[in-house]
């Protein structure tokens, strides 16, 4: 199975890098990779919207802020590109036929941002869709997807299994500017509805166990 993972850059690096979390996240993948083919895409996270609010604030445009958030990203993906021992590609690919011939030469190909006015979520999904990925895992600071933001709304449900038209009518209200932070961006959803790529959304905990993931033991949501 050839699968695209994504992790949120927040999950990385809130206050500080969570170096367990990208060290096992690394052993699982190797040792997963006997049987499957992963690509991996980090976010900019927290450090990057910080990044992004004070250069707003100085007054730089939008795509200047997306050439930050970018290069924040690509620090985080380096991360796990030093932890992946003799399957780690010698850099960090910038665009998706690097990351296909990287995957070729038996590596794990790593990526961050790789196109201005996209979220690393948008770049994920068309790297699925590139690649022909059989499936697609987001990881981030929220355990699922919800019918609405779950942190604004305390009566928000989780959803365990959705349709890709579902998704995309949840998140198509999110504003499209650099620094979004949202369960998967709109763009990323189209991506994902027109490619048909089966899509789970999980929390941090359950990047412990990717394999169970994969074999649909998992307690986020499921898109099809």
């Amino acid at each position: 199975m050839r699968i695209v993972l994504k992790i949120g850059g927040s999950l990385v690096f809130s206050d500080k890098i969570d170096v367990e979390l990208v060290k096992n996240v690394c052993k699982q993948i190797v040792s997963l990779s006997n049987t499957h083919e992963f690509l991996i895409v980090v976010g900019g996270g927290t450090i990057a919207r910080e990044y992004i609010r004070v250069l707003k604030d100085i007054g730089k445009d939008d795509t200047f802020l997306d050439f930050v958030g970018m290069e924040v990203a690509k620090l985080n993906a380096s991360l796990f590109m030093g932890a992946l021992g003799k399957k780690a590609p010698v850099e960090v690919s910038n665009d998706f036929k690097h990351a296909l011939s990287t995957l070729y030469l038996g590596k794990i190909p790593v990526l961050g941002g790789t196109h201005p006015g996209h979220t690393t979520d948008a770049v994920s999904s068309m790297l699925a869709e590139f690649v022909d990925a059989d499936l697609f895992l987001r990881f981030t600071n929220v355990d699922g997807v919800y019918d609405k933001d779950p942190r604004k709304f305390p009566d928000a449900k989780k959803l365990g299994k959705i349709t890709h038209e579902n998704l995309l009518d949840i998140v198509e209200g999110t504003k499209a500017e650099a620094g979004v932070n949202a369960v998967i961006d709109p763009l990323a959803a189209k991506i994902l509805k027109r490619s048909k790529i089966k899509t789970i959304v999980c929390g941090k905990e359950e990047l412990k166990s990717i394999k169970a993931i994969i074999e649909g033991k998992h307690k986020g949501t499921e898109i099809f």
